[in-house]
């Protein structure tokens, strides 16, 4: 799937050279499970296209940051960003409102200093702010800032919230169940 995204990057075909551009590469974690599934799809990336690997994490997610530090032992990131949380868990959905909007507010910055080709993201609410301020610097010229959203693993049969939010806005919608492709005839499995 990532590689075909890439193709259609610049509308040539895959590369199998060492004489392609590299593709600079932000990818948001979330907690838990959503890290769990982000940093197996990155084992299946090549190295060589997808660099810088560059991650932007919520700012009270010591067990991400810990996740991907281990991880480093076979790729290692570029940078890491951290963002503070659109919502917390149990917060509600009202004051939720001004917290997405400083979350907002730093990813605008954040992606301003990336300026990537490509994000990857995968579910946690943290992303929403940093998919729409990608989204803004490409209207804008900034960046090219192909988003690729992969719905969590868990989701069979409907969007998560923060899948409902981009579906209209991503390049490439990933599933990984035929079931929730029958619903949204758009997405990729």
């Amino acid at each position: 799937t990532i590689q075909r995204h890439r193709a259609s990057l610049e509308n040539r075909p895959p590369c199998a050279t060492a004489t392609c551009t590299p593709i600079k590469t932000l990818v948001v974690l979330g907690s838990g499970g959503h890290t769990t599934e982000m940093l197996a799809l990155l084992e299946n990336i090549d190295a060589t296209l997808y660099t810088p690997l560059i991650y932007m994490l919520a700012s009270t997610d010591d067990t991400s940051l810990r996740r991907v530090q281990a991880h480093q032992q076979a790729r290692r990131a570029d940078a890491i960003y951290k963002l503070p949380r659109s919502r917390e868990v149990g917060q509600s959905y009202i004051s939720s409102i001004f917290t997405t909007l400083w979350s907002f507010i730093i990813a605008l910055y954040y992606v301003a200093v990336v300026r990537p080709d490509l994000l990857l993201c995968n579910g946690p609410g943290t992303c929403l702010p940093v998919a729409i301020a990608t989204l803004w610097y490409r209207i804008l010229g900034l960046c090219r800032g192909n988003i690729v959203f992969c719905e969590s693993f868990c989701r069979v049969s409907s969007f998560s919230l923060t899948g409902r939010l981009l579906y209209p806005i991503v390049d490439m919608f990933v599933v990984h169940w035929k079931e929730l492709q029958q619903v949204y005839p758009n997405c990729h499995v």
